[in-house]
Formats: structure tokens, C-alpha cells, sequence
């Protein structure tokens, strides 16, 4: 059944609105008829399943809270790799669970993102998120410095991943209920960025012996993550 993230301004009672976009996904792309059925939810967890009529959607039925999102909101601050590296990871990272994602700019950074570009990786975002049946839509914060970021994190235990050196790796800062974990450029943060960090509350943090690409650490730690709290259900329902 289609899967359709609308805004909150998009819900009125039992109806919701769709925009051009998302109308032209459904007729035009799906082909689909008043009267077909899709699942629309809010972003923030809430799901309903919806009848198609006309240029809106009427809501039937409130579905059960989805049990496929990690327990730990994981805010991944990464700096964006070049290229279309920065798409795939964006996609990816949705797939595996990230809560919300902000692009950042450090000192060894080449690439510099550009604001009006937001608009697109949400939308890749958002599709990433339809297709992987995710529950909540991470949200691609602007672009900001690696600085500003460590001076107003996002709530919760913060952790830099750094490459070289003795470090506890990053399944020893769990359990926590939120995670905010930043990543650096393909040269590495400067012993100035990490000596920063640590004055702002962060830990170093390992994802192993191995050095990896930028766009590769962010989605190893995800999987680190999932695999670490899936041991745990698994483990609890036997």
C-alpha cells in the first residue's frame, strides 16, 4: 500500500490536503482513483490509513505506533562528503534509522553546502523514508559550522568520532535515549575541533580499527546502533 508523509498543516479533523506533488504522485505515477486506499502519516510517528477522494485524503483509521524505529533518537552531524556521496549517505542513513541530520562545515571540509539545497535532500529524505516504511521523517537541518554545532547540540549524550588513537568504541555510550554524533571530513577533524568538542561535553568515540570514508562512518555507527538494540529485544523475547 503507497506510504505518503504529509505536513501538519496538511491535517484538517478527518481529511487531509494533498499538494500538487503529491497528487500528481498518486493519480499520475500510481495511477491511482478516488476510492483507493494509502497510508499517510504525520512525521512524528502517527499513521492512518486513508481513502483517496479527490485532492484529498480521508482518514479512516488511526494505525498502531510502528515498533520499527530505534529506541535512541540518533542526531547524526556530519560534514557532507563530495559529489553525490552526500545524496547516497542521506538516503541511507534515513534507511537505517537516523532521526535528524545536519550538515556540517569544519576545517578540513571541501565541500561548502549551500542553503537552497535543504529543500532537495529533504525530499530525498522523505522518499528514503516512505520506501523503508519509516514512521518518522528525519529532518536535514541547515548547513552550520562544526562550532556552532558543538556550542548548541541537540539534546541527549555527545559523542566525535575520531579515526585514530585509543578510544572506547561507540556501544559503550548506550543506553542512552538520544545520541547526538558528529562526523568529520575525509582528512579528520584538527586537534583543535577535538580539543573544542571536548570542552563541549564530547566523548571520542571508535567504529573500529579500520579507517573510513566519510560517508561511510555515519551509516556504520547506525548500523552498530541497530544491531547493538536488536541484540537486546531479541535476547529479552527468548
Amino acid at each position: 500500500m503507497p506510504r505518503l508523509f504529509l505536513e501538519i498543516g496538511q491535517f484538517h479533523g478527518d481529511r487531509a490536503r494533498l499538494d500538487v506533488a503529491q497528487g500528481r504522485y498518486l493519480k499520475q505515477v500510481l495511477r491511482l482513483r478516488s476510492g483507493a486506499t494509502c497510508i499517510v502519516l504525520d512525521g512524528q510517528g502517527r499513521s492512518w490509513q486513508a481513502v483517496l477522494d479527490g485532492e484529498e485524503l480521508r482518514l479512516e483509521s488511526e494505525l498502531p505506533r510502528s515498533d520499527i524505529e530505534l529506541p535512541v533518537v540518533v542526531h547524526l552531524a556530519c560534514a557532507v562528503p563530495k559529489g553525490e556521496h552526500w545524496d547516497w549517505l542521506l538516503q541511507k542513513a534515513t534507511e537505517l534509522g537516523a532521526g535528524a541530520i545536519y550538515p556540517i562545515v569544519t576545517e578540513r571540509s571541501v565541500v561548502q553546502p549551500r542553503p537552497e539545497k535543504r529543500e532537495r535532500w529533504q525530499a530525498i529524505v522523505r522518499e528514503a523514508a516512505e520506501q523503508a516504511e519509516r514512521a518518522i521523517l528525519p529532518v536535514v537541518h541547515p548547513p552550520q559550522s562544526f562550532y556552532a554545532l558543538i556550542a548548541t547540540p541537540p539534546p541527549g549524550r555527545r559523542i566525535i568520532c575520531t579515526a585514530r588513537g585509543l578510544r572506547p568504541p561507540l556501544t559503550d555510550s548506550l543506553p542512552a535515549e538520544a545520541l547526538t554524533i558528529v562526523f568529520g571530513p575525509e582528512g579528520g577533524f584538527t586537534p583543535s575541533e577535538v580539543e573544542q568538542a571536548h570542552a563541549a561535553g564530547f566523548t571520542e568515540a571508535s567504529l573500529g580499527r579500520r579507517i573510513l570514508r566519510a560517508e561511510t562512518a555515519p551509516l556504520v555507527a547506525l548500523s552498530w546502533l541497530g544491531a547493538w538494540h536488536e541484540g537486546r529485544i531479541s535476547h529479552k523475547e527468548t
